[in-house]
C-alpha cells in the first residue's frame, strides 16, 4: 500500500525538508488531515528542542528582541525556528502584520525558519495550533523554537502552556496600566525585561514590577522561583549582553519553567480543544444545506431564527 500525502510529509519532514514543515503547518491550521494521529507520532521527536515564548504589549520592541536572540543562537550553530503569532483579519482570517519581514537579515539563513501564524480569531496571544506548530518544527531539527504571541497583555498567558520559558517585555509607557495587567504577568513571566530604558519612566517600571514580585512572594504559600529583571534598549544595544546570557544559561541548564502547565491540565486542555474543534465543524455541516438543520442554517441565515435556540435544537436541549 502506498503512504499516504500526510505520511509522505511527515517522513520528509523528519528528514529537514523546510517545505514539508511549511505545508504540515498549514494541514495543522486547516485541519488537514488527522492531525491528533501525526502529532501522537511525533511527540518524541520534541526531545531535545527548547520553547521560548516572548510577550508583553504591542510596541514593546517584541521582534527586534526577537532578532537579537535569533542572532545568539545562530552565532552559537544552533537552528531556530519563530513562530510569530500575528492578529487576523475578522473578514479574510489572513494575518495582519509580517513579523517576517522585521527579521529579513535571517531570510536568507538555512538555519532559521521563520512563519507568521494569524490567529483566525482565537484569543490568549497564540494562535490554537501554536503548541502543533512548535512541536512539528522541533521534528524538523530545530533546537531552539520562539513564539513571539501577538502582544494583547494578560490573556497572552496561553504562551505559558507551550513554552519552556517565557520572556515578558514592558515598555515605560506600560507602567500605566501594570496595575491591571500584574496577576498574569507575574504568573507567566520567567524573566521580564523593560526595553526602551532611555526613556523616562524605565526605573520606575522595573522598581514597581520588583516591588509586585516581592509582595507576591510574601504571600505564596510555595517557594516561588526568583524571575530576574533586566533594564534594555533593543535597539541600541544597552544590556542586551545581560538578558541574553540569561536566556542562554536557562536553555543550556535546561532551568524548568516556574509555571508550566502540568500534564495532565496540558492533556485535558487539548481534549478540550479537540472536542470544541470537532463539534464546530459537526455544527457547520448540520446546518449546511445539504446537513439534517439545514431549514435552521436557512432560518439562521434569513436572520428569523435565535442562534441560542439553534445551539439547543442541535443539542437535542428542545425536545
Amino acid at each position: 500500500m502506498a503512504p499516504s500525502p500526510e505520511s509522505d510529509l511527515v517522513e520528509r519532514l523528519l528528514q529537514g525538508e523546510l517545505r514539508a514543515l511549511s505545508r504540515l503547518i498549514t494541514h495543522t491550521e486547516e485541519g488537514r488531515g488527522d492531525v491528533l494521529a501525526t502529532m501522537e507520532r511525533l511527540w518524541s521527536h520534541r526531545a531535545g528542542a527548547r520553547v521560548l515564548g516572548v510577550t508583553g504589549p504591542p510596541g514593546a520592541g517584541k521582534s527586534t528582541v526577537v532578532d537579537k536572540v535569533i542572532a545568539r543562537h545562530r552565532a552559537a550553530g544552533r537552528r531556530v525556528a519563530v513562530l510569530a503569532v500575528d492578529p487576523s483579519s475578522p473578514f479574510t482570517g489572513g494575518a495582519i502584520l509580517g513579523d517576517r519581514i522585521r527579521m529579513q537579515g535571517h531570510a536568507a539563513d538555512p538555519g532559521v525558519f521563520i512563519r507568521s501564524l494569524g490567529t483566525r480569531g482565537h484569543h490568549g496571544g497564540l494562535t490554537r495550533t501554536t503548541r502543533e506548530a512548535a512541536i512539528l518544527c522541533a521534528a524538523a531539527g530545530f533546537d531552539r523554537i520562539i513564539v513571539e504571541t501577538v502582544g494583547v497583555g494578560q490573556t497572552e498567558l496561553e504562551v505559558v502552556g507551550v513554552a519552556d520559558q517565557v520572556l515578558v517585555l514592558l515598555v515605560p509607557e506600560a507602567g500605566d496600566v501594570i496595575q491591571t495587567m500584574k496577576a498574569g504577568l507575574l504568573e507567566g513571566a520567567d524573566v521580564f525585561a523593560v526595553n526602551k530604558c532611555d526613556r523616562p519612566g524605565a526605573d520606575k517600571l522595573a522598581a514597581s514590577l520588583q516591588a509586585m514580585l516581592e509582595d507576591r512572594a510574601e504571600i505564596a504559600s510555595e517557594l516561588l522561583p526568583a524571575v530576574p529583571i533586566f533594564r534594555v534598549s533593543a535597539q541600541h544595544g544597552e544590556g542586551l549582553d545581560g538578558l541574553l546570557e540569561e536566556l542562554d544559561r536557562r536553555d543550556v541548564e535546561a532551568v524548568p519553567p516556574g509555571r508550566a502547565l502540568p500534564p495532565i491540565a496540558v492533556a485535558a486542555r487539548l481534549l478540550g480543544e479537540e472536542v470544541a474543534r470537532t463539534a464546530e465543524l459537526e455544527a457547520r455541516n448540520e446546518l449546511s444545506p445539504d446537513g439534517d438543520h439545514a431549514d435552521l442554517g436557512r432560518a439562521l441565515e434569513a436572520g428569523t431564527a435565535n442562534p441560542y435556540g439553534a445551539v439547543r435544537a442541535l443539542l437535542g436541549a428542545d425536545r
